[in-house]
């Protein structure tokens, strides 16, 4: 049979059957009793021969115009969508790769390199896929293969295979069926058919001692990249492979809530060479990755850090090469803005913020709207605008003015260099109505109400205070060398000064979501003295002064220092068991009900033996 490839060229396979009524392109050696079955004439068979060729060849050129996420897609998918398992995917170089049941993928061919890539468990159980059927997102070009059950969790896996590149990529969303939170533990394991000559951990740039991505070369054939989270993340992977082994094993915890869905992304592919896979990894941006993905799927994705920028539900929307503008009626309007800049009316008074300085803007609110200024270094402003309308020119030259009142929200085209996201290298506030809002460091201490006492904290010994607990009503600390804890803090407001214009703002405490004052997040060293309590609280510190342990016959004082391992026994009040540097054990009951505790950030405090775990 003869068929239309890629560039206009026609391949002839051998097939001794005919597609349909004789416009399928039959074997030359059933050409002629073909045309005598059905009566004719072989001239207009030559002509549905060259028709047929024509459009297999228009069909490979409009293929070459074909999107990412469209490039995985066939011609004609199954009636519904469905589709029987295995599935198969070509790649540009000749080989099939076939995704099976529970949706693990196998290459075959001349030479392949991936025996089994993505076999995925689930708390250490497999999935409960009881079929041989998938389906076809007729919008994405995915795989699907929906709510498969497993301990408490309905798991959908969605596979689109990027045939230019030979890249496989994973959507798998975790829905909780139950009503509690779930911790779900997923393993995801890659085999390879050839043993390994090298390999390389990828680290996230944004954490000491985190990997992203793996990457191998095999021996005697390509490289093979495993990328399974991006810089930054909320959640990270763990990545475990024996040395002289040919197997990959990547361990995501999710902390599911109730009848809610979280996602997961990883992606498998070939690489010319180790230096090669490398490079892919390093120069991946995550908005080229993500752009095509849905947004309710992006949202949810929690191992990326997701390439924009998202306020409240509605994700910041930006142009490629045009500024936009979307209206409540879903109709899109694309330009050059021709406002010179935003004036705008806060709850700290009037401000104004030139136009270059603006990359979005978002309308909220149902009854009384307001609008969200985003600007380039981050900072979110919300108010009302003293001018009602955007002024948009389109492309054709024509100005049109629309009411702020019709915008749902308005966006800047992308400029070249301009980096995924933002970092912040000083302090901000989030406020509950969207702002977000650079400040100067605070110069009074922050008075916190605690289980250990009333603290005084110094702002630099403080790295974020979040606001918003949905378990219960009270503040998260954390400190600068990481310690975290509970408590309340005393003031009812706070007076800050913003970086931009250094004017002072008084925000209510009830305003705010988070402080942050650190421009990262702290990681703790691996060798320094930790204490666990109660309620996943730490803090980084060590024990001062003496302890003293009531045995069965004396009671023996030690001196915090000499201490290498203090525990608790759970349910049995102040009874505990204390190791020595020397290797002596002493079991009894603490006679004092707190400890005396100094943080390495330099905070000291008073601990209730009730809320010790370890030390």
């Amino acid at each position: 049979m003869w068929r239309g490839e890629a560039r206009g060229r026609l391949k002839y396979r051998s097939s001794p059957v005919v597609a349909g009524y004789g416009f399928g392109i039959a074997d030359p050696r059933l050409y002629h009793s073909f045309v005598r079955s059905c009566v004719i004439q072989p001239c207009w068979v030559r002509a549905a021969v060259v028709l047929t060729a024509m459009g297999w060849i228009a069909a490979a050129s409009l293929a070459q115009e074909t999107p990412f996420y469209r490039q995985g897609m066939p011609l004609t998918p199954g009636s519904g969508g469905e589709v029987a398992l295995p599935y198969r995917f070509g790649d540009s170089t000749g080989n099939l790769w076939r995704v099976f049941n529970n949706g693990w993928c196998q290459e075959e061919g001349n030479a392949p390199v991936f025996n089994q890539a993505a076999v995925i468990y689930i708390n250490g159980s497999p999935l409960g896929q009881q079929n041989n059927q998938g389906r076809l997102d007729p919008q994405t070009g995915e795989l699907v293969l929906e709510n498969l059950p497993v301990n408490g969790v309905s798991v959908t896996r969605r596979v689109l295979f990027q045939k230019r590149d030979t890249i496989l990529r994973y959507i798998d969303v975790f829905h909780n069926t139950q009503n509690q939170q779930q911790t779900v533990t997923v393993s995801l394991t890659t085999n390879l058919n050839l043993a390994l000559s090298d390999t390389q951990l990828i680290p996230d740039p944004t954490k000491k001692g985190q990997n992203v991505a793996w990457v191998a070369q095999t021996a005697g054939g390509p490289a093979i990249v495993e990328l399974y989270g991006g810089p930054g993340a909320k959640v990270a992977p763990t990545l475990d492979f024996q040395q002289g082994g040919n197997a990959i094993t990547a361990t995501l915890v999710l902390n599911v809530p109730p009848g809610r869905d979280l996602a997961i992304m990883h992606l498998h592919r070939p690489a010319a060479s180790l230096d090669a896979g490398v490079r892919y990894v390093s120069e991946l941006k995550e908005s080229t990755l993500l752009k095509t993905i849905p947004t309710s799927l992006r949202k949810i994705i929690v191992n990326f850090a997701g390439a924009g920028d998202w306020i409240g539900d509605v994700e910041l929307l930006r142009g490629d090469l045009l500024d936009v503008v979307e209206l409540h009626n879903g109709d899109l309007f694309r330009g050059t803005h021709g406002q010179s800049n935003y004036a705008l009316q806060t709850f700290f008074g009037p401000i104004s913020i030139p136009a270059d300085s603006v990359v979005g803007l978002v309308n909220v609110g149902e009854f009384h709207p307001r609008q969200l200024i985003v600007t380039n270094d981050g900072q979110i402003f919300g108010g009302r605008l003293e001018k009602e309308t955007l002024d948009l020119e389109l492309t054709n030259g024509q100005v049109t003015h629309i009411p702020i009142s019709q915008v749902t929200r308005a966006g800047y085209r992308k400029h070249g260099g301009e980096a995924d996201g933002w970092t912040f290298s000083q302090p901000l506030v989030l406020l509950r109505s969207g702002e977000r809002l650079l400040i100067k460091p605070p110069a009074a201490n922050l008075d916190v109400a605690t289980r250990y006492g009333k603290l005084s904290l110094k702002p630099d010994s403080v790295a974020a205070i979040s606001f918003q607990n949905d378990e219960n009503g009270v503040h998260a600390v954390t400190l600068a060398d990481g310690s975290r804890f509970s408590g309340l803090l005393a003031a009812d407001d706070f007076d800050v000064v913003l970086e931009t214009g250094g004017r002072r703002a008084k925000i209510p405490a009830g305003a705010l979501v988070r402080l942050q004052l650190a421009s990262k997040m702290p990681e703790i060293d691996d060798h320094a003295a930790t204490l666990h309590l109660l309620n996943d609280e730490l803090l980084v510190g060590t024990l001062t002064g003496k302890v003293k342990i009531e045995t069965v016959f004396d009671t023996v004082s030690i001196s915090a220092v000499e201490i290498r391992l203090l525990t608790r026994s759970q349910g049995k009040g102040q009874e505990a068991q204390a190791i020595l540097w020397d290797g002596t054990t002493i079991s009894g009951r603490l006679v004092d009900p707190e400890l005396n505790c100094e943080l390495k950030c330099g905070v000291t405090m008073k601990l209730p033996v009730s809320v010790l775990l370890e030390y």
